[in-house]
């Protein structure tokens, strides 16, 4: 279980506490926080920048989709030809009850990207926005379950959710929600969200969300937490493990598929390689492998790195707030893993990095060790890439 902590988790699903969310709520069940704040997410998003951004940027497939419970939609029937989003039609639609979303919004949004980073390193993985504004007396999707873990922030109008029961369990990423696989049941809770309030739902707890208001919009944020699961970890162990385990490298008997060989000597020879990874794996590897994709994997954050101008000896740096960052020796060199992928630098670097890890400044001098011009280079290249910014 996760530290406590104190960043925005703890701010979204007050007054309950981080440990007790990961103890009693994480992956188990749906909570619903309340809040009398009902302007505290209108800084994220609101229906004005939305109405901005249809109207002032320049939307191709995959930046706006649409979507309604019923009738439902064609597909890309709010897309031209050349594959450009038909502005006029997002409105036509969306005045006859269709749902506008904005998927993945933080890619191009600020303030959205700023609340996924402070999520992503609560969670250690991948998080993502997507935007759903839906019309009064209207309702975007059928009962469905999503296969990912989501916290619903309503910014505004407000819109009541229905809450089934979980017939999957928890399913893979890959696992899509089939309409008509399960058969529909009696909601074990329903509740209204309003501005400034929030909802957890877990990965495959079926719901679905309807805007009842006569006359006002309902605007909010779905964050999406893109989970690893230890079967994802279990793969890669046995995959590291066959690297010095011989016998999970043979082939599988001959004859097996015109039945040659018994389940039986399947069963005994799969216990067997069960038993090598368990002595073979080796787990520090496979979670620094885990580690280091989670930090690389998200995008640098290099806002302001164009306008900061030359390096001098009063330039100060200071860790980047909401990156997260490894450093790890190599030898002759050391890599600090970073948002978009590893910087390598000489070893005599490495005093200098962990003093910036640690939330202290650095500059030059930090790294006289190198010369002035790889001292002027580790700067340069910490800028460049995010992990620092001017203190």
């Amino acid at each position: 279980m996760p530290a406590s902590m104190s960043g925005a988790l703890v701010q979204l699903i007050a007054p309950l506490k981080a440990d007790a969310f990961f103890d009693t709520v994480f992956e188990q069940t749906h909570l619903h926080a309340p809040c009398p704040d009902r302007d505290r997410f209108k800084a994220l998003i609101s229906l004005d920048s939305i109405d901005r951004i249809l109207a002032e940027d320049l939307l191709r497939d995959g930046d706006l989709s649409m979507a309604r419970a019923e009738p439902r939609l064609p597909d890309t029937a709010w897309l031209r030809e050349d594959g450009l989003v038909d502005r006029g039609e997002v409105v036509r639609l969306y005045q006859q009850g269709a749902t506008l979303i904005l998927p993945q919004l933080q890619a191009r949004h600020r303030p959205l990207a700023d609340l996924c980073r402070e999520l992503e390193a609560e969670f250690s993985c991948p998080v993502q926005t997507n935007i759903y504004l839906t019309p009064p007396n209207a309702q975007g999707f059928q009962t469905h379950y999503d296969n990912h873990d989501v916290l619903v922030m309503q910014v505004e109008g407000s819109k009541r959710w229905r809450l089934y029961d979980a017939p999957v369990g928890t399913p893979y990423r890959g696992e899509r929600f089939t309409p008509g696989r399960f058969a529909q049941t009696e909601p074990r809770d329903e509740l209204v969200l309003n501005p400034g309030d929030v909802l957890y739902v877990p990965r495959g707890l079926m719901h679905d969300a309807v805007n009842e208001g006569a006359d006002e919009a309902s605007l909010h944020i779905t964050t999406g937490l893109l989970a690893k699961t230890w079967a994802d970890f279990l793969l890669e162990a046995v995959s590291e493990a066959a690297l010095r385990t011989p016998e999970l490298r043979r082939a599988l008997p001959p004859g097996f598929a015109r039945g040659a060989v018994s389940s039986g000597v399947f069963a005994k020879t799969f216990a067997e390689a069960l038993e090598a990874v368990g002595r073979n794996a080796d787990i520090d590897a496979v979670l620094g492998l885990f580690t280091d994709t989670a930090i690389s994997s998200r995008p640098a954050d290099t806002r302001g790195a164009l306008t900061f101008g030359p390096i001098t000896p009063q330039t100060r740096l200071k860790r980047r707030p909401l990156i997260a960052l490894e450093l790890v020796d190599d030898g002759d060199h050391v890599a600090l893993v970073a948002p978009g992928g590893a910087l390598t630098f000489d070893a005599p670097a490495e005093a200098g990095l962990e003093r910036l890890l640690k939330g202290e400044t650095i500059a030059l001098t930090d790294f006289s060790a190198l010369g002035e011009a790889k001292a002027r280079d580790v700067l340069e290249r910490l800028i460049a890439y995010g992990a620092a910014e001017r203190a």
